[in-house]
């Protein structure tokens, strides 16, 4: 027996143990939604949401289809240019809870508790290389599998270490989770899924080449005023000072190659490899899961501070970017950048032509 023919039997068998189980009282009623149509027993991308839905899978018995958060989720993935046959989806219970008047209902913990185990099952034979758990409830139940730290308010849209594999949380693509997560950020979301997916298949490339001097002035002087600076701040006050100066002046300020990304602007100079070989003074670390990057060892942060390179002009952008943007939250950084007039300027051409403009680049002056 081949490898593929064996995994099916053991799924094929894995599926008939789901049909006879009565552990959860109140849905023994209700269709086992595991079958063959989860997908793909060979993919890399597995999802896991809470539990079929009422007017959904436990109707079609066809995991996240029939209702509106199985449209949802299949419209988000055609967006991201996945498809159905590219990944296999499941649910963290396998069978729909209803409350006493036959609605759905939350899962509670014992019955993730009893059905954790088949979820197990499920990862170990489909062995992804990525899990996104869509929502809180599938969040907590993977949590029995392996411990985890992840909340979904605070690590949506990010990748991280868990099972031998990479764990990425993710809102449910249901109406209510709209409420908290639009449409058009869940889009994002899936655009993120699909971007990390595709990596995996290519190999890694090393940039080329070194950060451009007259943006490293800017960022040794941004690290040498904070001390430290996540990755995700550093870009996005590099984009703030060359706005003010634009704003001041009307010239660009640096050569800097600036894109428009999911989380806002984004430099190509300021990517980590070609930081690295810039200056080797600049030290990258990861704090509570975030990228973050300082001058030189914990007993020098200032070092850059008694380095004159970055010119009087530049200096005044970063002090008044600094001034007005160096304090808020990542969220806070992100709508601050969405509301300057380049990305304005690229979100009104992007309604207008109807194409997707991530990855596009930033005109400053065009925007004036």
């Amino acid at each position: 027996m081949n490898q593929i023919d064996s995994k099916h039997t053991t799924f094929g068998a894995l599926v008939s143990e789901v049909a006879a189980c009565t552990l959860c009282k109140r849905m023994c009623n209700s269709a086992r939604v595991l079958n063959f149509s989860a997908g793909n027993l060979s993919a890399e991308l597995f999802f896991v949401g809470e539990a079929p839905g009422r007017l959904g899978a436990d109707e079609t018995e066809v995991p996240f289809h029939g209702d509106t958060a199985g449209n949802n989720f299949e419209n988000l993935l055609t967006f991201a240019g996945i498809t159905r046959n590219d990944v296999f989806v499941t649910n963290a219970v396998l069978c729909n809870p209803k409350d006493d008047h036959g609605n759905n209902s939350t899962p509670t913990s014992a019955e993730i508790i009893n059905c954790h185990l088949f979820l197990k099952r499920q990862i170990e034979l489909i062995n992804p290389r990525i899990v996104a758990a869509l929502g809180n409830t599938a969040l907590r139940a993977l949590a029995n599998i392996e411990a985890h730290n992840l909340t979904l308010s605070r690590h949506v849209r990010s990748i991280h270490p868990w099972f031998g594999r990479s764990l990425m949380p993710l809102y449910h693509p249901g109406q209510r989770a709209m409420i908290h997560r639009s449409f058009a950020n869940q889009r994002s979301d899936y655009q993120f899924v699909a971007e990390q997916w595709r990596r995996l298949k290519e190999p890694r490339r090393k940039s080329s080449g070194a950060t451009r001097t007259d943006m490293l002035a800017i960022a040794r002087y941004l690290l040498a005023k904070r001390g430290i600076l996540s990755y995700f701040e550093l870009h996005k006050l590099a984009y703030l000072t060359e706005y003010v100066h634009v704003r001041r002046s009307g010239r660009r300020l640096t050569g800097a190659y600036f894109i428009r990304q999911k989380d806002g602007p984004y430099c190509t100079d300021l990517e980590i490899d070609r930081l690295r070989r810039a200056d080797g003074a600049i030290r990258i670390f990861k704090d509570s899961g975030r990228l973050c990057l300082r001058v030189g060892s914990d007993e020098t942060p200032q070092l850059f501070s008694l380095r004159p390179e970055i010119p009087t002009n530049a200096k005044d952008a970063a002090d008044e970017a600094l001034q007005r943007y160096g304090d808020k939250t990542d969220s806070e950084l992100k709508t601050a950048v969405y509301l300057t007039a380049p990305m304005r300027f690229l979100l009104r051409r992007e309604r207008s032509s109807h194409v997707n403009l991530y990855n596009a680049p930033i005109d400053f002056l065009a925007a004036t």
